[in-house]
């Protein structure tokens, strides 16, 4: 895949991430008010944020790296996204008034829309 493409695709599910927060908060707010929307909102920006943190850190290829500099790269990356991701729970968990169902839904929402973006690729071609 080209640089061009690749950045493409990061580009695209990044957007679609945020169209998920934004469905999933308004949903939440429209059903079960503020408070769950606010749970779902933070669910979805905890998904988000490390997603966005590895796409500006590892997401453009550098012709000059072996493949082993990138593999390595990726899974230092995807190390650092764990540790951002459990870091935003904890720092979530702290504020009051957190409830957990919309909370894990708006964050497995955000995940599902990078699952759906895999399996669409393989449609595409």
């Amino acid at each position: 895949m080209s640089a061009k493409k690749l950045f493409f695709a990061v580009k695209r599910v990044l957007l679609m991430q945020l169209l998920a927060i934004a469905v999933i908060g308004g949903f939440a707010l429209a059903f079960f008010g503020w408070p769950a929307a606010r749970s779902a909102l933070f669910g979805g920006l905890i998904a988000f944020l490390p997603n966005l943190y590895f796409a500006a850190k590892f997401g453009f290829s550098d012709k000059t790296r072996t493949a082993k500099e990138i593999v390595r790269s990726f899974y230092i990356g995807e190390s650092i996204k764990i540790i951002i991701t459990a870091g935003l729970f904890i720092l979530i968990f702290q504020l009051p008034n957190i409830l957990f169902l919309p909370l894990f839904a708006g964050f497995i929402s955000v995940l599902m829309v990078f699952w759906c973006a895999l399996l669409m690729r393989d449609i595409e071609r």
